[in-house]
This record gives structure tokens, C-alpha cells and sequence, in this order.
């Protein structure tokens, strides 16, 4: 079971309450958050979006820049490559109307995930030499294609690398030292000589970058006010699709891009939002994160991430209407696959590896590009690192997502010898191997974790120990500050003790939502929605409290002393709107 553990920052609330006009909650939660000096308080609140226009401290990019500015004159043929994923599709995007913005010769290619694989490969390049390309920019990927790039030079082909993935290491005279592929110029933020003050950005923003120091080299940008707009959104849109930490300049970014999705000039996610039936409905990173994102990724995991990217580039309203709606109905058809997957992978786990502390499983007959959903829940439901995989063209291909304590990247490193290809971030990573060699890869990651049983216990933090009394409108509205939530940026968790549980009731066309007549220690009562795992719950009632319990509860009966986790939120309904309490966790 998860511990609880409750956020204790000492500071004077009431002073800077009164200082910055804001509840002592919302400060306290700010400063659980590490908001803390003045400056950081004030870019939190008030930070203004042209900080993200800061392109100076880049390795490689005034060199990036100067290349590409002398192809405008000989109108020399560029093609970008990017990847199947939303922070590969919006930064080809980016690339692609930000390129020709500046007057350049520009095609794309998207990897297709079954055929190519990630990222830029030899074939890609191969047949970019053969459509008579003399220059790739990459985006999102190619940090890793040694031998892509490698041929490209073989080629005669000049590669600008743009990228944000992890850059390998190896050992030169006992150091360890970054390993580049050859390239023309590399930019990554990751990079040692970078001089940066934040380095946790997506592809995408990585894109937008060099696109903005491109075209105010010649104060382009400022002539087109519209397209700024549209670049900006779309790495919001990226940023939270590949979940980024939202804080420094991405939470500054997002903030804009989630409130200027449905203004900007992108016919392509205005109808994607229609297709979802939100146009009338506030924007947010869940939106994007849950709804929105997932319908853009949809193709490149099922089919080709072209038609993703050609609904952002696509400027007819009817045409992009319906692009939009057959996302949405492929990703309907993937939720679907995933859910399958999900239940297998899970069974698996429980008549297998239960013991394991790293989850390695092979899924036959299983879509390759679910891989990564399906480890990411089985990974939140054991709170173990997971590895999920599947068939690929040559051998199997895998998709990996970690816990806290646990760096995916350097796992893999240590298991180099038994792979094909790896690559990717702490948490999220990817890999191929030939099938022969998962056994060893599942017994070698687990030898090599050094994880305790502390390290495998999900931690819940609590901001606030706040009861439900305190929790009033204009609370919740100040609340809304803290927007966007997102990674590095949770939203708040609030938990009260000495709950009594007296009556409950369970609704819903799938009866998956309950409501709790409940009562505080105060003595003042209460509902309290639970949308989680009412079985589960109900089983813990009579485990804990004595068989029947949970019939007694559900007929009125109820006496249950219990502490819960919890989210307060206003909701409206029918132009009504009303607090309500949502339980997250009970104990």
C-alpha cells in the first residue's frame, strides 16, 4: 500500500499571504513546490511568455542557423525528419512552417513506426539521397543514429541535428565523455557545453528555438505575429504530450499555448477540439494530456503519423474536420487494443514475475506501438519499472517506464551487449534485441537493481492537511494560480483524518462512481465522490471493519472512522455551479 507522507516547509504563510494578497494554502502549496525566493514566486505568477523566445546559450546553433541561412539564396532542398509521436509530429510541424516562413526548399519525412523504427535511419537517408536532398534536420530524434548519420556523410549529406533525448557516454581515458554522432551541427539541450539555466525541454521547444533564432535573424518573426502564435502552441501542445516538467519556462509556455489553442490560426487542433465536442469547454493539460494528445499519437502507434501531421499543417476547414474525426475514432480503436493488453500483461505479471522488481514481459500478437501505454499501467499498477515486448520487423521491440528510484536509460546502458538498439530518458525508454536474448535482459536488469522495498513503495505526498470546511470558493479559485498541473507541478493534494463514513450510494452507466454522506470531526457533514475502484474499496470495508460492512454502508448504515486523500474542485452543471469533494485514497 502507498505511504502517506505530509509536505512540512516551515515558512511564515500568514505574512506572505498578506504580502502577495493570496491564501496561506496556495503559498504553502507553492513553496512544497519549490517556490520559495522572491523571483520565483513572481515568474510562477506572473511570468511572461518572451522569456521562451530565448534562444542564446545553445551549442551548434549559431552554426545551425548561419547554414541554413545560406541555403535561402541557392534554394537548395531540405528535408525534415522527424518521429511518430505528438512531440515528434508538432516539432516537424514547427520546423516545417517556420522553414518555409524563412523562404526555404522544405519536404518532411515521418519514420513509420513498424517499417523504419525510430527516429532517422540509413534507409530514410538513403532514399533522401536518392529524391536528391542534400540537407536532413532532424527533430525529436537523431542524438543516437550513429550509423544514419554515418551514411549521410558517406553520402555527402549535411545533417542539423535537433533533439532533446539523453546523449550516450563513453569511457576515453578513464572519463566519461559524450559520444556525437557526425553532424553537421547537434543542438540539445542535454549537451555539457551548453551554457543554460534549464535544460528539461521537448523536442518540439528545441525546434521552436532554432525556428525563432532563424527567423528574427532577419525580423521575420515580428512581422507575423500569427504564426508566432501558432509555433508557441504547438510546443505547448508538444510539451505536455511528452510530459515535460511543468515548471520555469515550460509552465510559462503552456500557460500561453492552453490559453490561445482555440485563437491561434491552426485549423488543424481547432478541429481536433471540435472532434472532441471541448470547443465549448476549458483547455487544459489534462485536455491535452488525456484527450487531445492521445487522438494525434493515435496514428502513429496504429498506422502512419503523416495524416497526425498533416492535420496541423492542413488549412481547410472541412479537410481538417475530417482528419480530425478519424483520429479520434482511431484512437478509440487503440484505447481499445491497449485495455486488452493491459488486462494480459497484468495477469502475466501475477502468475510470473510478481517477485520481480523489474517487470520485463513479452506480449505475442500484441500492436508494438501500445507497448509504452500498457508498460506505463502496469508500472502504476505494481509501482515496479516495466518493460513490455512485443514482435517487431527484426527480433523484438520493447517499451519501458520506470518509478521514481529507478534510471531506465542507464539500465539499459549496462545491457548494451544484448541489444540492437536502445535509447530514451530516466523514465521512458525504448529497445530492441533479438528474442533469444530477453531472458538474459530480464535476469540482468534485476541483478543490476540496486531498489528496496522503499524504493518500490509509491509515496503519496500531501500539500495541505486542510479540512473540508476550508475548502471554499474563492479558495478554489485562487487555486486555479497553480495551473497548468502537470509533472513537477502535481495538482494539490489535501487530505483530512477522522472521517466518518454514514451512508453511501453507487451510480453511473457502469455503476463506477460513488457518493458518500460523510462527516468531519467538527461534526459538520458532507459528500464526497469516489470515480475509483469501488470493488476494491468495498472489500477493504469489510476487511477491515468486519464482513457486511460495506452493506451496511450503502444502506445507511454506516460508522467507518477512516483518513482520506482528497481533491476539491467546483463543478457545473446545468449553468449551476458547486463544490465538490473527490476521495483520490482512503486508509
Amino acid at each position: 500500500m502507498a505511504q502517506w507522507r505530509l509536505i512540512r516547509q516551515g515558512a511564515d504563510y500568514e505574512a506572505l499571504s498578506k504580502e502577495y494578497g493570496i491564501d496561506p494554502v496556495v503559498l504553502r502549496i507553492m513553496r512544497n513546490r519549490g517556490i520559495t525566493k522572491p523571483e520565483q514566486i513572481e515568474e510562477y505568477l506572473h511570468g511572461t511568455i518572451e522569456v521562451c523566445d530565448k534562444t542564446e546559450g545553445f551549442a551548434d546553433m549559431d552554426l545551425a542557423v548561419s547554414y541554413l541561412m545560406s541555403l535561402k539564396e541557392c534554394n537548395h532542398g531540405i528535408r525534415i525528419i522527424g518521429d511518430y509521436d505528438i512531440d515528434g509530429v508538432c516539432s516537424t510541424a514547427i520546423l516545417y512552417k517556420g522553414l518555409k516562413a524563412y523562404g526555404l526548399q522544405v519536404d518532411y519525412a515521418i519514420p513509420h513506426r513498424v517499417l523504419d523504427g525510430y527516429g532517422i535511419n540509413v534507409s530514410l537517408v538513403e532514399r533522401a539521397w536518392e529524391d536528391g536532398i542534400r540537407t536532413i534536420v532532424t527533430c525529436d530524434n537523431g542524438i543516437s543514429a550513429f550509423e544514419a548519420l554515418d551514411r549521410a556523410v558517406e553520402l555527402g549529406i549535411q545533417v542539423i541535428v535537433t533533439d532533446h533525448h539523453e546523449i550516450r557516454k563513453e569511457d576515453a581515458d578513464g572519463e566519461q565523455r559524450e559520444k556525437f554522432p557526425k553532424a553537421y551541427a547537434l543542438i540539445n539541450p542535454k549537451r555539457e557545453e551548453n551554457n543554460l539555466s534549464f535544460t528539461e525541454i521537448c523536442g518540439a521547444y528545441v525546434a521552436y528555438k532554432l525556428v525563432v533564432r532563424l527567423l528574427t535573424s532577419e525580423g521575420l518573426l515580428e512581422q507575423s505575429e500569427e504564426l508566432h502564435k501558432e509555433l508557441r502552441v504547438l510546443a505547448a501542445f508538444a510539451t505536455i504530450g511528452d510530459v515535460m516538467p511543468l515548471i520555469k519556462e515550460n509552465r510559462t509556455l503552456v500557460k500561453y499555448g492552453l490559453q490561445h489553442m482555440k485563437d491561434c490560426t491552426n485549423t488543424g487542433l481547432k478541429a481536433l477540439i471540435w472532434a472532441n465536442h471541448l470547443w465549448d469547454k476549458e483547455i487544459k493539460a489534462y485536455t491535452v494530456g488525456f484527450v487531445l494528445g492521445p487522438c494525434l499519437n493515435a496514428k502513429g502507434r496504429l498506422e502512419s503519423a503523416e495524416q497526425s501531421l498533416e492535420l496541423l499543417l492542413c488549412n481547410d476547414r472541412t479537410e481538417a474536420e475530417n482528419k480530425a474525426l478519424e483520429l479520434v475514432q482511431t484512437n478509440k480503436e487503440r484505447k481499445e487494443l491497449t485495455d486488452a493488453g493491459v488486462e494480459r500483461a497484468i495477469a502475466l505479471v501475477k502468475e510470473r514475475y510478481f517477485n520481480d522488481k523489474i517487470i520485463v514481459l513479452y506480449l505475442d500478437h500484441c500492436h508494438e506501438s501500445i507497448a509504452g501505454i500498457i508498460a506505463g499501467r502496469v508500472r502504476e499498477t505494481f509501482y515496479k519499472p516495466t518493460w513490455i515486448f512485443t514482435d517487431g520487423q527484426d527480433g523484438i521491440k520493447g517499451s519501458g517506464r520506470s518509478v521514481d528510484a529507478y534510471d531506465m536509460n542507464k539500465g539499459l546502458c549496462r545491457c548494451e551487449d544484448l541489444l540492437t538498439h536502445y535509447g530514451g530518458h530516466r523514465l521512458a525508454a525504448g529497445a530492441s534485441l533479438p528474442k533469444e536474448n530477453l531472458e538474459a535482459l530480464r535476469c540482468r536488469l534485476n541483478e543490476d537493481a540496486d531498489l528496496t522495498e522503499e524504493d518500490l513503495t509509491e509515496v503519496i505526498r500531501i500539500d495541505v492537511d486542510m479540512p473540508f470546511g476550508y475548502a471554499g470558493e474563492r479558495l478554489l479559485q485562487e487555486l486555479n494560480l497553480l495551473e497548468p498541473f502537470g509533472k513537477n507541478n502535481e495538482k494539490p493534494i489535501f487530505a483530512q483524518s477522522n472521517v466518518i463514513f454514514l451512508r453511501g450510494r453507487i451510480f453511473g452507466a457502469k455503476n463506477n462512481v460513488a457518493s458518500f454522506r460523510i462527516k468531519d470531526k467538527s461534526g459538520a457533514f458532507f459528500e464526497l465522490k469516489y470515480f475509483g475502484d469501488i470493488p476494491a474499496f468495498n472489500r477493504y470495508l469489510d476487511e477491515k471493519y468486519g464482513e457486511g460492512s460495506a452493506a451496511a454502508l450503502y444502506a445507511g448504515e454506516g460508522t467507518f472512522n477512516m483518513s482520506v486523500i482528497y481533491n476539491p474542485d467546483l463543478n457545473t452543471y446545468n449553468g449551476k455551479t458547486e463544490i465538490q469533494l473527490i476521495m483520490k485514497a482512503y486508509r
